[in-house]
C-alpha cells in the first residue's frame, strides 16, 4: 500500500501522464535549497468534480485538495471512487514561486480485487529521483534541477496565470524521467458549472508531435483562476473532468 507521506515531510516522487487525465503539465526540482516564500501562492482549499471517461456511461466523484502538511510542504491530493474502487494521487512539494517543486507522488488504485501502487520520490539538495511501481524494480534517474509531477501541475497554470503568464513551459517528473512540457492560452470561453455560466481562460497543451492525444484546461479569472474543467482525448476517447459548484 502507498505511504501516503514518507517521513520526513516525504522527500520525494512522482508519475507520469499515461494514467488517465491526470497525464497534464509540469514544473521544476532544487539543486540547492531556495528560498520560499512565506505565504503560499495558491491558497489550501477542497473542491469536489465530476469525472466523465470514455467508455464509461456514468460518471464518477473526485476530490481535489491542498493542504499544508508541515515543515514547509504542502501536500495536492486527488481522490476519485465509485462503486468499483478507487484511484489516490498525492503529491508532496514546496514552493518555489509558482513552482511546486515534487518531493513525494504517489498513486494507488484498488478495484475488483486488484491494487496498483507507484511512488516518486526526488532528493531537494541532489535532484536525484526514485520510483517505485508494482512488479517493476526501483528506477534511479537524475531529475535534472527542478520538477513537479502531473498532480501539482495544474496548481503551477493557475499561480503563472494569475501572474499574467500566457505562454508556460514547466518540467515535470514521472517514473520514467523528466518531460518538457508547454502550455498556450487559447481564448476566453464559457463553462457552464452547476447550471451557470462562468467565464474560463482555456490553456492548450503544445505537443511538438501529433500523437492523436490533447489537453485542454479551463481556468476561471473571476474566481482566481480556479481549474473549472480539464479535457483529454486520448486514442481511447474522451476524458472530461468538470468542477461541480465554484468556491
Amino acid at each position: 500500500m502507498v505511504n501516503p507521506c514518507p517521513p520526513p515531510a516525504c522527500k520525494s516522487t512522482h508519475r507520469p501522464e499515461t494514467h488517465g487525465w491526470r497525464g497534464l503539465l509540469a514544473a521544476a526540482v532544487l539543486l540547492s535549497a531556495p528560498a520560499f516564500a512565506a505565504e503560499p501562492p495558491v491558497a489550501a482549499f477542497e473542491a469536489q468534480y465530476r469525472l466523465k471517461a470514455a467508455g464509461f456511461p456514468f460518471t464518477v466523484g473526485a476530490t481535489r485538495s491542498l493542504t499544508p502538511a508541515g515543515d514547509g510542504t504542502w501536500k495536492m491530493e486527488v481522490l476519485a471512487s465509485n462503486f468499483i474502487g478507487e484511484i489516490r494521487e498525492t503529491s508532496v512539494f514546496q514552493w518555489d514561486g509558482c513552482l511546486p517543486l515534487t518531493r513525494y507522488y504517489g498513486y494507488r488504485r484498488a478495484g475488483l480485487g486488484r491494487v496498483k501502487t507507484a511512488e516518486l520520490r526526488i532528493d531537494g539538495a541532489s535532484g536525484k529521483a526514485t520510483s517505485e511501481r508494482s512488479k517493476h524494480e526501483p528506477y534511479h534517474y537524475d531529475s535534472g534541477g527542478k520538477a513537479t509531477d502531473d498532480i501539482a501541475l495544474p496548481l503551477a497554470l493557475q499561480c503563472m496565470l494569475l501572474n499574467g503568464e500566457r505562454a508556460m513551459t514547466l518540467a515535470v517528473a514521472d517514473e520514467r524521467g523528466v518531460e518538457t512540457q508547454r502550455y498556450q492560452v487559447e481564448g476566453e470561453e464559457t463553462v457552464e458549472i452547476d447550471g451557470k455560466d462562468v467565464t474560463a481562460t482555456k490553456v492548450r497543451r503544445v505537443r511538438d508531435k501529433d500523437n492523436g492525444r490533447q489537453t485542454w484546461l479551463w481556468f476561471a479569472p473571476e474566481h482566481g483562476y480556479t481549474l473549472v474543467q480539464l479535457v483529454q482525448r486520448n486514442d481511447d476517447g474522451r476524458h472530461v473532468l468538470t468542477l461541480e459548484t465554484l468556491p
